[in-house]
């Protein structure tokens, strides 16, 4: 019997979405799901009838509804983390009316509740050199470069270890007066850290409707204001969302979406300009590395965090 330590997660989906849906999970590391599907159910019974005589009314009761798939995380910092990134990937695939409403529902677990609870395991944290993550409901000072955030209830906090991976990248090779774009950029925490590092611009655009309005109240926590800093709702895949070129452009997503992106982010980058990319799980780096070959990126680096992985291309 499962006990408080978990959470489920249910997401609904359609019967076409299941694969897909699945397949996202998947590449996030989460590899056991639970399918609820009627229309799969019904036919499996239309399929099998030599088996049985008589299907007990409840049993189909049981099995009509929505189409869901759920899965179960830990209770803990690193589920709650990995809940946060759920939510984001899941708002950067909605708007497919085959994948159908992609809402999220928490077995017994009040989202406000939920949050608050989440806030306890949001401490303080120091990632690479110099770089100090500091929540926005605390009084802690900090040390070094001191990025405040509070991601709200739909995006990462900066915790979790393809986050980390790019932080520590971006103390690297952000020099003072480069322009940064950050895609898929959430509560805007890279683009945000890219210019307390010394960029002199920074651009970032992520497909969920929230987020420029939470990225701006990011910047605004350190400082940081509409004068060097632009965050646009949009889709890099289907739409050219800025003419403006830059030194480094930043994609902390998945490798489901940093593969078709590799064919269109060289438009924004400057002549030699790199790209970084992270949310790689270790079964799909070599497709990653692939598909930045093809499309004229030479890899620079490779840095690898427990099961995940950023890579550092630079255009040819």
């Amino acid at each position: 019997m499962l006990n408080t330590e978990w959470i489920r997660v249910s997401i609904e989906t359609t019967s076409a979405g299941i694969e897909p849906l699945y397949g996202m999970l998947l590449s996030m590391g989460i590899e056991g799901a639970e399918i609820e599907d009627e229309a799969d159910f019904e036919n499996f019974l239309e399929n099998n009838t030599r088996y049985w005589d008589y299907v007990d009314d409840a049993l189909r009761e049981a099995k009509k509804g929505p189409t869901k798939v759920s899965v179960y995380l830990r209770d803990d910092e690193n589920g709650r983390e990995m809940l946060l990134l759920l939510r984001e990937n899941l708002q950067r695939i909605k708007g497919d009316p085959s994948l159908g409403s992609l809402e999220v529902s928490l077995c017994n677990i009040d989202e406000n509740d939920w949050f608050e609870k989440w806030k306890q395991y949001y401490k303080p944290f120091t990632v690479g050199k110099n770089i100090t993550v500091i929540p926005a409901w605390t009084d802690c000072e900090g040390e070094g470069v001191v990025l405040r955030i509070n991601p709200g209830m739909l995006f990462g906090t900066g915790s979790h270890n393809t986050t980390r991976l790019c932080m520590t990248y971006l103390e690297k090779i952000v020099q003072s007066g480069m322009t940064v774009f950050d895609v898929g950029c959430g509560s805007g925490i890279l683009s945000i850290l890219s210019l307390l590092l010394g960029a002199e611009r920074a651009v970032a655009v992520d497909i969920d409707a929230a987020a420029p309005r939470i990225a701006y109240e990011n910047a605004a926590l350190s400082g940081i204001t509409n004068e060097n800093y632009s965050v646009y709702c949009g889709n890099v895949l289907e739409e050219t969302v800025t003419e403006e070129v830059f030194d480094v452009v930043v994609a902390n997503i998945v490798a489901d979406v940093i593969i078709p992106l590799s064919a269109k982010v060289g438009r924004y980058l400057k002549s030699g300009g790199k790209f970084l990319c992270s949310g790689i799980i270790n079964d799909r780096v070599e497709d990653v590395l692939d598909a930045l070959a093809e499309n004229g990126f030479a890899v620079l680096s490779k840095e690898q965090d427990g099961e995940w992985w950023a890579i550092l291309a630079e255009q040819k």
